[in-house]
């Protein structure tokens, strides 16, 4: 099924510009869930979400994840206007769907934005986490014999990943739970998951200490971390052989 299927137009009004504008959205209820990756990552089976993730406006160039979009101080809209809008000059094409390189662009716009508008750790750390899941799914996609680009993919995956892991731990040390929406049990689980995709494994095996001492961890919770253990062992087992 084609996404353009699954997709709708959403109207928005820019807290940058007062621009209003429509912006590609899943609808409601037409991403079905297939499974779960270690480091929470969700795939679905008839299309990507984070493809749509991003909301950019088109007239002057502000794009953020929806969670972010509206919450913009009077000092951070100055500096997208300085920084970003006055040079902005839209190459956006009204489209019914996005492949992988449209999404690409659209979170590299939003990148920009956060970088400009100096966001906490936190947004900046689930923006990279995105990207990086988004960078695994468009490898997926691609047929195997495609193996330069499939190695690109691969170690820009790991790049943003190892970016979201170090703004998420700022994030942790510095600001309060929940961050970007998860309990202090999700998110240590998430930072667990990874730790082993970039095989930092003393690293994982202090978060997944954590998550086994935690008296108000789910069993599913601690049965993840297990999993997540025997996979650091497996890491370190192969570095040895």
């Amino acid at each position: 099924m084609a996404d353009s299927e699954l997709v709708f137009k959403k109207s928005y009004k820019c807290p940058i510009c007062d621009s209003s504008f429509k912006n590609l959205t899943v609808k409601q209820g037409r991403a079905r869930m297939e499974s779960t990756d270690f480091d929470l990552k969700i795939n679905y089976r008839s299309i990507e979400p984070l493809k749509y993730d991003i909301i950019l406006c088109p007239v002057c160039g502000y794009a953020a994840l929806e969670r972010y979009f509206e919450r913009v101080s009077v000092f951070q809209r100055k500096n997208i206007i300085d920084k970003i809008c006055q040079s902005f000059n839209s190459v956006f094409e009204d489209k019914d769907e996005f492949d992988f390189e449209d999404a690409i662009i659209r979170y590299k716009f939003a990148f920009l934005t956060c970088q400009v508008k100096m966001s906490k750790s936190s947004e900046l750390g689930f923006l990279c986490l995105k990207m990086g899941w988004l960078y695994r799914s468009y490898a997926k996609s691609l047929d195997e014999n495609e193996t330069k680009k499939i190695k690109e993919l691969n170690k820009l995956e790991l790049d943003f990943l190892d970016k979201a892991y170090n703004y998420f731990e700022d994030a942790r040390a510095n600001e309060q739970s929940p961050i970007c929406g998860m309990d202090e049990i999700t998110f240590d689980t998430l930072l667990a998951g990874l730790c082993v995709k970039l095989k930092k494994t003393d690293e994982a095996r202090n978060y997944i200490g954590i998550i086994l001492q935690n008296r108000d961890a789910l069993k599913r919770v601690k049965d993840k971390a297990r999993d997540l253990k025997e996979l650091v062992d497996e890491i370190e087992n192969e570095s040895e052989e």
